[in-house]
């Protein structure tokens, strides 16, 4: 089974891409780009492993020796550039003592998949060069790496992965074929969430929707406490906005101070944020498959029928507002206090 078979959502951007290989029009250089999380980079070496691939009519067959060596990262045609630090994540760099590893793509490390251009395919078609996080790469470095886009090799092909590419060069961009990656379906994202996590259907979808369609956020929610903490955290934002006074200043101390209070509001916020846009959907009228807390519809509906969407917005607001804050660094027990004693009884 091709390797393209096991990528969900993005079957329009594989569509072109397969239709440039089978045509021999493989653009010199590609910008995938979309949110964090949704199989950009999947695609970029399973496309690699595409043009060095030894089943043609199958390719990328993902079992002959090339797919294999490119799934592996040990292929000699294909090769990885990404910041130090993510490098030293994946087990691909050690770091070095004494020396946190940078998070920018450095002008030596250009330097060093260099050769990769030099020479003719050695096992393979086509020398290929997959950059993820590009933009991790500063004004200085991007410079450089355009005499390797405006001067390209032959049978060189090189995949820009970015969740950021305004932060590109226009001149860089403007040498790459764009291929934009959106939001994987939710339903596709909660069928894997239940295969490989075993959650219910409710609890997958909620999933799901939270991830924002990135599969890669969903695994990482599914392994979390995100559930939990939304039936832990959501109650008592409500109960503070609804209390008396001495509640609203008891939830709002739970956050403390400094960094760590400032991220368990952070995280707060966003799921009290999903559960008051659910409660505005249904005050609105919108169908339930629009939810985001697919297992929780029976609480949302006895609450919404005793909410006034006046009220809701006025409360969305307060948490715009709240978050905002704490982007310029508010303390968060003084943002959670502005906030809950600024909306009760909205």
């Amino acid at each position: 089974m091709s390797l393209y078979h096991s990528i969900l959502g993005h079957e329009r951007a594989l569509a072109a891409l397969e239709k440039a290989r089978r045509s021999g029009r493989v653009a010199h250089a590609y910008l995938f780009c979309g949110p964090e999380g949704v199989g950009k980079e999947r695609v970029a070496f399973a496309f690699a492993a595409a043009l060095n691939c030894q089943d043609l009519p199958q390719a990328p067959c993902g079992v002959c020796d090339g797919c294999l060596r490119v799934t592996k990262g040990t292929h000699p045609d294909v090769r990885l550039l990404a910041s130090e630090e993510e490098l030293v994540r994946r087990g691909v760099l050690e770091a070095e003592k004494g020396r946190a590893p940078s998070e920018q793509i450095r002008n030596a490390q250009l330097d060093e998949v260099a050769d990769l251009f030099r020479h003719r395919p050695y096992l393979g078609r086509h020398k290929v060069l997959v950059v993820v996080d590009a933009e991790r790469m500063n004004v200085n470095c991007q410079n450089r790496f355009l005499k390797t886009l405006e001067e390209p090799t032959p049978e060189s092909v090189i995949l820009l992965v970015t969740a950021h590419p305004e932060l590109l060069l226009p001149t860089v961009r403007s040498r790459c074929q764009a291929l934009a990656f959106g939001p994987i379906p939710r339903d596709q994202v909660a069928k894997v969430l239940v295969e490989r996590h075993g959650l219910s259907g409710e609890q997958a979808l909620a999933l799901a929707a939270m991830s924002q369609g990135s599969l890669g956020r969903a695994g990482a929610l599914a392994e979390g406490t995100e559930l939990a903490d939304r039936d832990e955290r959501v109650p008592a934002m409500e109960r503070a906005v609804a209390g008396d006074l001495e509640e609203s200043l008891a939830v709002a101390e739970d956050f403390g101070e400094g960094a760590e209070g400032r991220e368990r509001l952070r995280a707060t916020l966003d799921l009290w944020e999903l559960w008051l846009r659910d409660l505005l959907v249904l005050r609105l009228g919108a169908p339930r498959a629009l939810l985001v807390n697919q297992d929780r519809i029976e609480a949302l509906e006895r609450e919404a029928a005793t909410r006034p969407p006046r009220s809701l917005l006025r409360l969305l607001e307060g948490v715009r507002k709240t978050r905002t804050a704490l982007t310029a660094n508010a303390n968060p027990r003084l943002a959670a206090e502005a906030l809950l004693l600024g909306t009760r009884a909205t």
